[in-house]
Protein backbone atom coordinates (compact mmCIF):
# COMPACT_ATOMS: atom_id res chain seq x y z
CA UNK A 1 0.00 0.00 0.00
CA UNK A 2 2.81 2.39 0.94
CA UNK A 3 4.52 1.62 -2.37
CA UNK A 4 1.31 2.39 -4.28
CA UNK A 5 0.89 5.69 -2.45
CA UNK A 6 4.45 6.69 -3.21
CA UNK A 7 3.99 5.92 -6.91
CA UNK A 8 0.66 7.71 -7.23
CA UNK A 9 2.06 11.22 -7.87
CA UNK A 10 4.37 9.83 -10.55
CA UNK A 11 1.52 7.99 -12.28
CA UNK A 12 -0.65 11.11 -12.24
CA UNK A 13 2.16 13.21 -13.72
CA UNK A 14 2.73 10.69 -16.50
CA UNK A 15 -0.99 10.59 -17.30
CA UNK A 16 -1.23 14.38 -17.45
CA UNK A 17 1.85 14.59 -19.65
CA UNK A 18 0.25 12.16 -22.07
CA UNK A 19 -2.91 14.25 -22.28
CA UNK A 20 -1.21 17.60 -22.71
CA UNK A 21 -0.79 19.26 -26.09
CA UNK A 22 2.35 20.89 -27.39
CA UNK A 23 2.18 24.63 -26.71
CA UNK A 24 2.25 27.01 -29.67
CA UNK A 25 5.39 28.95 -30.40
CA UNK A 26 4.97 32.07 -28.21
CA UNK A 27 6.68 34.29 -30.81
CA UNK A 28 4.30 33.08 -33.53
CA UNK A 29 1.32 33.61 -31.24
CA UNK A 30 2.49 37.16 -30.54
CA UNK A 31 2.97 37.94 -34.24
CA UNK A 32 -0.48 36.61 -35.07
CA UNK A 33 -1.94 38.76 -32.30
CA UNK A 34 -0.36 41.82 -33.91
CA UNK A 35 -1.98 40.99 -37.27
CA UNK A 36 -5.36 40.59 -35.58
CA UNK A 37 -5.03 43.88 -33.71
CA UNK A 38 -5.32 47.54 -34.67
CA UNK A 39 -1.54 47.90 -34.71
CA UNK A 40 0.05 50.18 -37.27
CA UNK A 41 1.41 49.28 -40.69
CA UNK A 42 5.01 49.03 -39.51
CA UNK A 43 4.15 46.62 -36.70
CA UNK A 44 2.03 44.41 -38.95
CA UNK A 45 4.68 44.37 -41.68
CA UNK A 46 7.23 43.27 -39.11
CA UNK A 47 4.85 40.56 -37.87
CA UNK A 48 4.51 39.20 -41.42
CA UNK A 49 8.28 39.04 -41.74
CA UNK A 50 8.61 37.27 -38.39
CA UNK A 51 5.99 34.71 -39.40
CA UNK A 52 8.02 33.93 -42.50
CA UNK A 53 10.92 33.01 -40.23
CA UNK A 54 9.14 31.24 -37.37
CA UNK A 55 5.62 30.54 -38.59
CA UNK A 56 3.98 27.22 -39.36
CA UNK A 57 0.62 26.11 -40.79
CA UNK A 58 -1.27 28.03 -38.10
CA UNK A 59 0.14 31.30 -39.47
CA UNK A 60 -0.96 30.70 -43.05
CA UNK A 61 -4.62 31.87 -42.89
CA UNK A 62 -3.70 35.22 -41.32
CA UNK A 63 -1.10 35.90 -44.00
CA UNK A 64 -3.32 34.70 -46.85
CA UNK A 65 -6.02 37.14 -45.72
CA UNK A 66 -3.65 40.02 -46.50
CA UNK A 67 -2.79 39.06 -50.09
CA UNK A 68 -5.09 41.74 -51.51
CA UNK A 69 -4.31 44.44 -48.95
CA UNK A 70 -2.69 47.51 -50.48
CA UNK A 71 0.12 48.06 -48.01
CA UNK A 72 0.60 44.57 -46.57
CA UNK A 73 0.28 42.19 -49.51
CA UNK A 74 4.00 42.15 -50.30
CA UNK A 75 4.89 41.47 -46.67
CA UNK A 76 2.27 38.74 -46.44
CA UNK A 77 3.63 37.06 -49.58
CA UNK A 78 7.13 37.23 -48.19
CA UNK A 79 5.88 35.53 -45.05
CA UNK A 80 4.22 32.76 -47.06
CA UNK A 81 7.37 32.30 -49.12
CA UNK A 82 9.30 31.62 -45.93
CA UNK A 83 6.94 29.08 -44.40
CA UNK A 84 8.09 25.66 -45.51
CA UNK A 85 4.79 23.89 -44.86
CA UNK A 86 2.80 22.96 -48.03
CA UNK A 87 -0.17 24.88 -46.61
CA UNK A 88 1.55 28.14 -47.58
CA UNK A 89 1.79 27.14 -51.23
CA UNK A 90 -1.78 25.88 -51.20
CA UNK A 91 -2.97 29.23 -49.83
CA UNK A 92 -1.24 31.12 -52.64
CA UNK A 93 -2.79 28.83 -55.26
CA UNK A 94 -6.25 29.16 -53.71
CA UNK A 95 -5.96 32.95 -53.75
CA UNK A 96 -5.17 33.23 -57.48
CA UNK A 97 -8.76 33.43 -58.82
CA UNK A 98 -9.62 36.28 -56.46
CA UNK A 99 -6.56 38.43 -57.12
CA UNK A 100 -5.91 40.93 -59.90
CA UNK A 101 -3.23 43.32 -61.04
CA UNK A 102 -0.10 43.55 -58.99
CA UNK A 103 -1.60 41.38 -56.25
CA UNK A 104 -2.04 38.53 -58.72
CA UNK A 105 1.41 39.12 -60.19
CA UNK A 106 2.90 39.01 -56.72
CA UNK A 107 1.21 35.73 -55.80
CA UNK A 108 2.34 34.20 -59.08
CA UNK A 109 5.91 35.27 -58.38
CA UNK A 110 5.77 33.82 -54.87
CA UNK A 111 4.71 30.44 -56.26
CA UNK A 112 7.82 30.51 -58.42
CA UNK A 113 10.05 31.49 -55.51
CA UNK A 114 8.63 28.54 -53.55
CA UNK A 115 9.05 26.30 -56.63
CA UNK A 116 5.51 25.01 -56.13
CA UNK A 117 5.15 22.16 -58.60
CA UNK A 118 1.48 21.81 -57.64
CA UNK A 119 0.92 25.31 -59.06
CA UNK A 120 2.16 24.42 -62.56
CA UNK A 121 -1.36 23.87 -64.01
CA UNK A 122 -2.48 27.25 -62.64
CA UNK A 123 0.61 28.95 -64.04
CA UNK A 124 0.18 27.26 -67.41
CA UNK A 125 -3.35 28.67 -67.61
CA UNK A 126 -2.22 32.16 -66.61
CA UNK A 127 0.66 32.08 -69.08
CA UNK A 128 -1.80 31.59 -71.93
CA UNK A 129 -4.56 33.90 -70.66
CA UNK A 130 -3.88 37.44 -71.87
CA UNK A 131 -6.94 38.77 -70.03
CA UNK A 132 -5.45 38.10 -66.60
CA UNK A 133 -2.42 40.21 -67.46
CA UNK A 134 0.26 38.11 -65.76
CA UNK A 135 1.50 35.92 -68.61
CA UNK A 136 5.10 37.08 -68.28
CA UNK A 137 5.11 36.54 -64.51
CA UNK A 138 3.61 33.09 -64.96
CA UNK A 139 6.31 32.15 -67.46
CA UNK A 140 9.00 33.42 -65.10
CA UNK A 141 7.62 31.28 -62.29
CA UNK A 142 7.47 28.23 -64.55
CA UNK A 143 11.14 28.83 -65.23
CA UNK A 144 11.93 28.92 -61.51
CA UNK A 145 9.97 25.71 -60.88
CA UNK A 146 11.62 23.93 -63.83
CA UNK A 147 9.61 20.73 -63.56
CA UNK A 148 8.99 18.58 -66.64
CA UNK A 149 5.53 20.03 -67.22
CA UNK A 150 6.78 23.57 -66.60
CA UNK A 151 9.56 23.26 -69.18
CA UNK A 152 7.18 21.70 -71.71
CA UNK A 153 5.03 24.82 -71.45
CA UNK A 154 8.05 27.06 -72.00
CA UNK A 155 9.02 25.06 -75.08
CA UNK A 156 5.48 25.29 -76.43
CA UNK A 157 5.43 29.08 -76.05
CA UNK A 158 8.85 29.34 -77.68
CA UNK A 159 7.76 27.18 -80.61
CA UNK A 160 4.30 28.48 -81.38
CA UNK A 161 3.18 30.90 -78.68
CA UNK A 162 2.39 34.60 -79.11
CA UNK A 163 5.33 36.55 -80.47
CA UNK A 164 5.16 38.96 -77.53
CA UNK A 165 5.87 36.10 -75.13
CA UNK A 166 8.91 34.63 -76.89
CA UNK A 167 11.41 36.84 -75.08
CA UNK A 168 9.86 36.32 -71.61
CA UNK A 169 9.71 32.57 -72.31
CA UNK A 170 13.37 32.64 -73.36
CA UNK A 171 14.43 34.38 -70.15
CA UNK A 172 12.41 31.87 -68.12
CA UNK A 173 13.96 28.99 -70.07
CA UNK A 174 17.48 30.14 -69.27
CA UNK A 175 16.59 30.09 -65.58
CA UNK A 176 14.96 26.66 -65.92
CA UNK A 177 17.96 25.26 -67.79
CA UNK A 178 20.24 26.38 -64.98
CA UNK A 179 17.97 24.64 -62.47
CA UNK A 180 17.94 21.48 -64.56
CA UNK A 181 21.73 21.48 -64.92
CA UNK A 182 22.11 21.95 -61.18
CA UNK A 183 19.94 18.87 -60.70
CA UNK A 184 22.13 16.95 -63.19
CA UNK A 185 19.27 16.74 -65.69
CA UNK A 186 21.58 17.75 -68.51
CA UNK A 187 19.56 16.29 -71.36
CA UNK A 188 16.47 18.32 -70.47
CA UNK A 189 18.61 21.43 -69.99
CA UNK A 190 20.16 21.07 -73.43
CA UNK A 191 16.80 20.50 -75.10
CA UNK A 192 15.39 23.61 -73.48
CA UNK A 193 18.37 25.73 -74.48
CA UNK A 194 18.10 24.48 -78.06
CA UNK A 195 14.44 25.54 -78.03
CA UNK A 196 15.50 29.03 -77.03
CA UNK A 197 18.11 29.29 -79.77
CA UNK A 198 15.77 28.01 -82.48
CA UNK A 199 12.95 30.33 -81.44
CA UNK A 200 14.97 33.54 -81.52
CA UNK A 201 16.84 35.45 -84.21
CA UNK A 202 20.59 35.92 -83.70
CA UNK A 203 21.17 38.23 -80.76
CA UNK A 204 22.11 38.47 -77.12
CA UNK A 205 19.62 35.95 -75.70
CA UNK A 206 20.35 33.37 -78.36
CA UNK A 207 24.08 33.77 -77.73
CA UNK A 208 23.59 33.32 -73.98
CA UNK A 209 21.63 30.12 -74.61
CA UNK A 210 24.31 28.84 -77.01
CA UNK A 211 27.04 29.54 -74.46
CA UNK A 212 25.02 27.91 -71.70
CA UNK A 213 24.55 24.81 -73.88
CA UNK A 214 28.25 24.73 -74.77
CA UNK A 215 29.11 24.80 -71.06
CA UNK A 216 27.03 21.64 -70.66
CA UNK A 217 29.04 19.91 -73.36
CA UNK A 218 26.39 20.25 -76.07
CA UNK A 219 26.85 21.34 -79.64
CA UNK A 220 25.02 24.71 -79.80
CA UNK A 221 22.05 25.00 -82.11
CA UNK A 222 21.90 27.82 -84.64
CA UNK A 223 19.76 30.85 -83.88
CA UNK A 224 16.52 30.98 -85.83
CA UNK A 225 16.79 27.40 -87.06
CA UNK A 226 13.70 25.21 -86.89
Amino acid sequence: MKLLRSLLPVLVAVALAGCSTTPQNPAMTAALAVLASTAGLHEKARACQELGNIGGPAAVPALAALLNQEHLADYARSGLEGIKDPAAGAALRTALPGLNGRFLAGAVNSLGVRRETAAVPDLQTLALDAKRGVAEEALASLGMIASRDATKTLQKVLADGPAALRIPAAHASLVAAAQLAKADNLTAARELLDSVVRALPPGHLATVAQNQAAALGAKPAKAGSK
